[in-house]
């Protein structure tokens, strides 16, 4: 579990997160949405540590990462992992380096170990016959599940995903989604998902928090989140594409 307390984020004297409290909860998929700039991002990035907030308190079980020691930190940031937006794979390593990347920097396995391990991984996400591409050979949803695939190769205990279906087509989206809330389930992590993508909501949205200019504005599960009472959510969803398509036939 992780538990954000009063927290709050400025860049240069610019507030982007107010007094912001939630709870994310263990084997669940946690989802951060709101519009383009809502702060959903500077939220997500501060809860992996890579803003450092104004005020406030994140913690990882009983551990404040705003105030605890460097060692203590690092141990925390092995229990991570993350599949930023782009996917973030390095274009001059195949895709079978890219995942045993993290076991480069944290672990002491020998080679074969790690190769087994990334492999194991690999085949995880149904990309056993991957390992030899370079990401620019391969497509944008292939890219991202190696990006979950490296992202899971530490058997971390906190799942961080930054709109992981950005620029893909609604059926590999959909593949996406159920491939996070599969291994979510399966290695019983906190996952947090950042999206404005309201397929998502509906498909994986299991606990959710929504974020307008900076706030939390409202947080419950998918199964309420389209009968709330709350203008500022109803006119997120309201616009959204999936809305509109439904729409069409009501």
């Amino acid at each position: 579990m992780i538990r954000v307390e009063g927290l709050y984020k400025s860049f240069e004297e610019k507030p982007v997160l107010f007094d912001i409290n939630a709870v994310f909860e263990t084997g669940k998929v946690n989802l951060i949405i709101g519009k383009s700039g809502s702060g959903k991002t500077v939220l997500l990035k501060s809860l992996i540590g890579l803003h450092t907030v104004d005020k406030g308190h994140i913690y990882y079980g009983d551990r404040d990462i705003i105030s605890i020691e460097d060692k203590q930190l690092r141990k925390i940031r092995e229990e991570i992992g993350v599949v930023f937006q782009g996917g973030a794979l390095f274009d001059s390593l195949t895709v079978l380096e890219n995942v045993m990347f993290p076991l480069n920097l944290y672990t002491e396995l020998s080679e074969s170990e790690k190769r087994e391990r990334a492999r194991v991984c690999l085949q995880r996400v149904d990309l056993p016959d991957a390992d030899h591409f370079y990401p620019a050979e391969i497509s944008g949803g292939m890219k991202k599940r190696v990006a979950i695939a490296r992202a899971i190769v530490m058997r971390p205990k906190y799942l961080f995903c930054d709109e992981p279906n950005s620029g893909l087509d609604p059926l590999t989206s959909i593949l996406i989604d159920n491939l996070i809330k599969e291994i979510t389930h399966e290695y019983e992590m906190t996952t947090i998902v950042n999206t404005h993508d309201m397929n998502s909501v509906f498909e994986i949205g299991e606990e959710i928090v929504f974020i307008h200019e900076g706030r939390k504005e409202w947080s419950g599960t998918k199964e309420n989140v389209a009968h709330t009472d709350n203008g500022y959510l109803n006119e997120f969803i309201f616009s959204s594409d999936l809305y509109k398509k439904i729409k069409k036939y009501l």
